[in-house]
């Protein structure tokens, strides 16, 4: 109400300075001077009021900064604890109770013991018969009267070269057998034994067919280390091929305990006087079938018989095979009248059908090895 009652004074004394104005065309003295001291009375306020508000502003200014700097720190603060520590840091805090794991190194899986640990091969003597079966059975019963608990033999099988292979159960293995050897050896017509090993093979070519031993080829085993810089060989050597016999010259098998000792034997070799051309043997599976006479064990490359058709057994290539009713040439046609050249049975030769491979396959099935 105060407030009120002083506005409406000054709101008069307002129109009394305006009217006196506009009736005499001037301002009085007495109304001249009241409204200076009007004016001066509210340029004071209006410079208190003033400079009350410059102190509110201030104050107001530091309190807001002083809420900001609060802010950082404690973002601050926040940050670095999600930060992620050092080990060293994380070391030197006190445990809280903390459970520890150990963790063991892992074990190493004992490697499988490959089959030729159990494995020796015996080599026997020429046109020596061995049942296998009876074989493992007396080299057993050897063991037995020797006092050594059994069976010690798991397998007993002949090799392409007709070599003895011996095959341990799980608790022995071929190095037992070699250390054991008078105990079972003296049962058979053995050269000798070793352990049965990834042997490297070599042909010797135009090797003389008619010297003396030609058959069983044992002179090589004195005749090559004694003109060869001392190289040994193993197992049994033999002719590359069946028809020897009927040759002046023709090409053998000898094997080298490893690759290193085949390679220091060069390109050729002295046998009987003669130096001869050897290459590394490369085996051909038993069950390979050749192209041009559609015969199982060798390929086309080195094949010498008589070309035969794949689809007639006809003494043709296969891609010359012609239908004498259709223009079909070179494949089967609705009237080919199939024939295998090998079983003579109405099929074509690369059929899984056919006996001759079906025994080449059951024979290649059991233990073999060319040893």
């Amino acid at each position: 109400m105060t407030n009120s009652y002083e506005e409406q004074n000054k709101l008069l004394e307002l129109l009394d300075v305006f009217r006196d104005y506009t009736e005499k065309g001037r301002v009085t003295n007495q109304i001249s001077d009241k409204l200076s001291a009007k004016l001066a009375f509210h340029s004071a306020t209006l410079a208190n009021a003033s400079e009350k508000a410059a102190k509110t502003l201030k104050k107001a200014t530091a309190t807001v900064a002083g809420q900001n700097n609060q802010t950082v720190a404690v973002a601050t603060t926040t940050t670095n604890t999600n930060a992620p520590q050092s080990y060293a840091k994380i070391a030197a805090q006190p445990s809280k109770n903390a459970t520890w794991t150990t963790v063991a190194p892992k074990k190493k899986p004992t490697p499988k013991k490959l089959i030729t640990h159990y494995q020796i091969v015996a080599t026997l003597e020429e046109n020596q018969t061995i049942n296998p079966l009876q074989a493992r059975n007396k080299i057993n019963e050897a063991f037995q009267k020797a006092g050594i608990a059994g069976p010690v033999i798991q397998l007993a099988a002949l090799s392409k070269r007709n070599n003895l292979i011996l095959t341990t159960t799980s608790g022995y293995s071929g190095e037992f057998l070699l250390q054991q050897s008078n105990i079972w050896m003296d049962l058979f017509n053995i050269k000798h034994a070793q352990p049965l090993e990834s042997w490297t093979k070599v042909i010797v070519h135009n090797v003389p067919t008619t010297f003396e031993g030609a058959d069983t080829l044992e002179i090589l085993q004195t005749e090559i280390p004694t003109y060869n810089k001392g190289l040994q060989i193993v197992g049994n050597s033999y002719w590359l091929t069946k028809d020897w016999k009927n040759k002046q010259n023709s090409s053998i098998v000898i094997a080298f305990k490893t690759e290193a000792e085949a390679k220091k034997l060069g390109a050729r070799i002295i046998i009987l006087g003669e130096s001869l051309r050897t290459e590394k043997y490369r085996s051909i599976p038993a069950t390979t079938q050749c192209d041009n006479c559609q015969g199982f064990g060798h390929t086309k490359l080195k094949c010498r018989n008589q070309t035969a058709c794949q689809l007639c057994a006809g003494t043709h290539p296969t891609s010359q095979h012609k239908c004498s009713t259709c223009t079909t040439s070179g494949k089967p046609c609705i009237h080919t009248l199939p024939k295998c050249s090998n079983c003579k049975e109405p099929h074509f030769a690369n059929s899984r059908d056919c006996e001759v491979l079906a025994a080449i396959t059951n024979k290649e099935n059991q233990y073999t090895t060319e040893c």
